[in-house]
């Protein structure tokens, strides 16, 4: 197959499935505005165990009492059955609704975790959000981006072939292909967990000095 084939493909897919790009990424932005608004109004209770727990974790990474295996294990633990449940839910005919909810869930993490560092240390909290935030944030919103719409496109495809009764003619290739996207998206945000956790670290640290 040759580039200009590949690249046609890909234009294809997004033409095909804009609509589901659009609506994935206003969940994602959604949810990083919720997470924004939330920082700004919780409670003094839940601000100062989080902050408690903030610098603690800061301060470990500044003193570098942390593990590379744990810490990758710990990041994959987090990560991991995100994409086993969007993959898992673009099998089903219902599981659309579900994946925009896991969409609006992150980006509230993603808002959520920026807000409540800059907020926690001031002019330094911005640099932490630029340097030690948003890097593997990116990989990792933009593959769950990406999965979400497949997923989604999938689910989709399987009404259409179940009303047009030609689901179970091709099911075993139309599985194996769509698990293969996942498995290439997964060894792509795999990339994400290298730089969460050899990377950006040793940047905190240097940030933290």
């Amino acid at each position: 197959m040759s580039n200009g084939k590949k690249i046609f493909d890909f234009n294809k897919h997004l033409q095909d499935n804009f609509w589901l790009y659009i609506i994935s990424i206003l969940c994602i932005f959604t949810g990083i505005v919720l997470g924004i608004y939330a920082v700004k109004y919780m409670e003094n209770f839940e601000n100062e165990s989080l902050l408690s727990y903030l610098n603690s974790f800061t301060q470990n990474i500044s003193q570098g009492n942390f593990k590379y295996k744990s810490m990758f294990n710990d990041i994959l633990k987090n990560n991991f059955p995100i994409i086993i449940a969007i993959w898992f839910l673009g099998l089903t005919m219902i599981g659309i609704p579900i994946i925009l909810i896991i969409d609006l869930m992150k980006g509230f993490t993603v808002g959520f975790t920026i807000s409540f560092v800059i907020k926690a240390f001031g002019g330094k909290g911005i640099e932490m959000a630029i340097l030690g935030i948003l890097p593997q944030n990116i990989i990792y919103i933009l593959c769950i981006i990406i999965s979400s719409v497949i997923a989604m496109e999938f689910s989709l495809n399987i009404i259409k072939d179940k009303l047009n009764r030609q689901w179970s003619n091709s099911i075993f290739i139309k599985v194996s292909s769509y698990s293969l996207v996942f498995i290439i998206i997964f060894f792509i945000q795999c990339t994400g967990f290298l730089i969460e956790t050899f990377i950006i670290p040793n940047i905190m640290k240097l940030i933290m000095v």
